[in-house]
């Protein structure tokens, strides 16, 4: 009987010991070569190597165009689920044309740029494959889901490595169908890009399976499926729905999931076929040539396929949603006509598109009388000290470049619209102090466009420290959040200095200056940034004389023209029927001076007078300009002061804007 137990025990052990080692080497060891950032099924893709447990990412390798930036994404998104440790790299070399589009703002973020978070590795994505090929010999598939550039030059450059790579499995070619599902076949796009390494690969002799897009054209998760992905709001879902939302395409489709699926669940596939695969120089597929059978699938069951995906993300980590903001405060009025406007964005145009850090244009969702909008997105907080990282939120997040100096009335204005949540937390980082402040307003409207104003020196940092904004910080990243669960869309954003109280202007001065302005078309303060790159034109700039502070524009005129200053608007600006501008000057030798407001591209101009007092003082003074049959087509992208060799003028605090 003892024996028996004996016998029992050990069968029980070693049964055991089996299902241990069955389950180790159940572990698929895989190197994903990737172009993420060109389309979002690449993100979702690399979701699925790094949740599924079945899977060992043991690296990542971007291509394409911009293929640094690719790897600095993929960092980015490892790092905030919490698996910095794998190696990424960049293809180098010849690249194959393949822009990013929008999702280039998650490479952006402050988490990147300041280093919290990994970084590519030295090598390149050649180097990094065959060293990883080299650790583990014959073991390790490379799942192919971008152009093949990285996997030629890697057989090219090192032979040996065909005999090192398990096999490849590729999500490309089309043998039937296009990607509307129509018949014929097309050349499918990672094949497309760069034919003549998609035919290296092809012809290396290596074992291949092939995805292709006959099999994957219609695979795209339903509504109700990103809403069940969507809202379990974990770190991992974060980071797939932020580059999902920032994704230009309408129609975003999960190709490059299935190559992933292909290995970990092999019976999705419900058609395969085994023969020789070529492709042609314009990167067309087609069977029978070729001199390695490639298993290629043409059917999946996309059922199946989708719904394990859902399970396996929202598998992978807990719902991780943000605290309520503290620092609370309410909102103020709006101060007559700001003495100083420090910054401004209202998205109509294009010209500081680069610095839209978080949020993407909307021109359906906008308030009356503008254009557009911008819509908030998922990012992580942009304060990488007090913040808290773990999480994510809705944002919108502006970067004045460069950062101007405040004073000691600092408000905000903006226009927004919420839905979900009543809670907006507005956000500023010192470049001075190098840390961030923020308040938040409750208790706001929902689905509506509103005008909102708060007072910026009521901002404090998350543990209530820092103290309030002081004259002449400079600022930098003007930012609101919300929770991630809800919508904001924010307009016309300005950022400036409150009149004071017992402000008196000049009586010639007053009734120009009654209301708020109806449109801000340009800021020009010259305090910070270098002339020629942030402030383009032909001026100087140079220090105030004390006790003014901070710096100006001062005119250099030549003998061979009549200009004495011209400042460059960095673009475009849109007019109207009227638009005024009002500047500080100081100018001697002269007793009266023209101004042109140009558009250097069409040579159309609008010309008016201002008698100058040439007192050595500063002044104050506000010119119209009158422009007939203005459109919406009518642009300006200068503003030229004339004058004779006498003239010594200097410009500070100058706004143009429509009243």
């Amino acid at each position: 009987m003892k024996r028996l137990a004996n016998f029992v025990l050990i069968s029980l052990i070693f049964v055991l010991f089996l299902t241990v080692v069955n389950h180790l080497e159940a572990k698929h060891p895989i190197i994903l070569d990737t172009d993420i950032g060109s389309a979002v099924d690449d993100a979702f893709a690399l979701g699925f190597a790094v949740a599924d447990p079945s899977i060992e990412l043991r690296a990542v390798t971007t291509v394409g165009e911009s293929a640094e930036d690719r790897a600095w994404i993929v960092c980015r998104f490892l790092t905030h689920v919490d698996k910095g440790e794998i190696p990424v790299a960049y293809g180098i070399g010849s690249q194959p044309k393949s822009p990013i589009d929008s999702q280039i703002q998650y490479r952006r973020h402050p988490a990147v740029v300041w280093n919290r978070t990994s970084k590519p590795v030295k090598e390149s994505a050649v180097e990094l494959i065959l060293k990883t090929l080299k650790s583990d010999p014959g073991k390790i598939t490379i799942v192919c889901v971008g152009p093949l550039t990285n996997i030629a030059q890697l057989f090219e450059k090192h032979p040996e490595a065909r005999q090192l790579v398990r096999k490849l499995v590729i999500m490309g070619g089309s043998f039937r169908r296009g990607y509307d599902g129509r018949l014929p076949a097309v050349a499918e796009w990672n094949f497309k890009t760069d034919p003549r390494a998609a035919k290296t690969v092809f012809q290396a002799g290596v074992p291949i399976e092939l995805v292709s897009l006959d099999a994957t054209w219609q695979l795209q998760l339903t509504p109700q499926q990103l809403k069940d992905l969507f809202s379990h709001s974990s770190a991992l879902t974060y980071q797939l729905q932020s580059l999902y939302e920032l994704s230009d395409l309408s129609t975003k489709g999960m190709f490059d999931v299935a190559a992933i699926a292909a290995i970990t669940n092999p019976k999705i596939a419900t058609e395969r076929v085994e023969l020789p695969v070529s492709i042609d120089d314009q990167g067309m597929s087609t069977f029978g040539k070729g001199p390695t059978l490639v298993k290629t699938v043409t059917e999946i069951d996309q059922q199946e396929l989708l719904s394990s995906y859902v399970k396996t993300i929202t598998s992978a980590g807990p719902t991780n949603l943000p605290r309520a903001p503290k620092n609370p405060t309410t909102l103020i009025s709006q101060s007559s006509f700001p003495t100083r406007v420090h910054t401004f964005e209202d998205y109509e145009t294009d010209i500081e598109r680069r610095w839209w850090l978080t949020g993407k244009p909307d021109e359906k969702e906008v308030p009356p009388g503008s254009r557009r909008s911008c819509r908030a997105m998922l990012t992580q907080d942009f304060d990488g000290k007090m913040g808290d990282k773990t999480t994510s939120y809705k944002a919108v997040v502006f970067n004045p470049v460069p950062g101007p100096p405040m004073g000691s009335r600092t408000q905000l204005s903006f226009r927004y619209k919420l839905r979900g949540t009543d809670t907006i937390r507005v956000q500023l980082f010192s470049l001075s102090r190098g840390f961030h402040r923020y308040l938040s307003v409750s208790n706001l409207k929902q689905n509506e466009w509103l005008q909102a104003t708060v007072d910026m020196t009521q901002m404090r940092r998350p543990d209530q420290s820092g103290g309030p904004l002081s004259a002449d910080e400079r600022i930098d990243d003007i930012q609101f959040y919300i929770d991630p669960r809800a919508d904001l869309w924010i307009d016309d954003i300005v950022l400036y200095e409150a009149a004071p109280i017992d402000n008196k202007l000049d009586k010639k001065l007053d009734n120009k200056l009654d209301k708020w302005p109806q449109r801000i078309l340009f800021t020009g303060w010259f305090d910070t940034g270098k002339q020629g790159k942030e402030w383009p034109g032909k001026f100087e700039i140079v220090k105030h004389d004390p006790p003014r502070t901070w710096k100006k524009a001062a005119s250099v005129p030549s003998a061979d023209s009549d200009i004495s200053m011209m400042i460059n608007l960095r673009g475009q600006r849109p007019l109207a029927k009227r638009v005024r501008l009002r500047f500080q000057y100081f100018a001697k030798g002269s007793k009266q001076l023209e101004i042109g407001l140009r558009n250097s591209v069409t040579n159309q101009e609008i010309k008016t007078k201002l008698v100058i007092d040439d007192r050595a003082i500063w002044k104050e003074a506000i010119v119209d300009f009158e422009i007939p049959n203005a459109s919406d087509q009518s642009t300006a992208n200068e503003i030229v002061f004339y004058g004779d060799n006498n003239l010594r003028l200097e410009i500070d605090d100058l706004l143009l804007f429509v009243p």
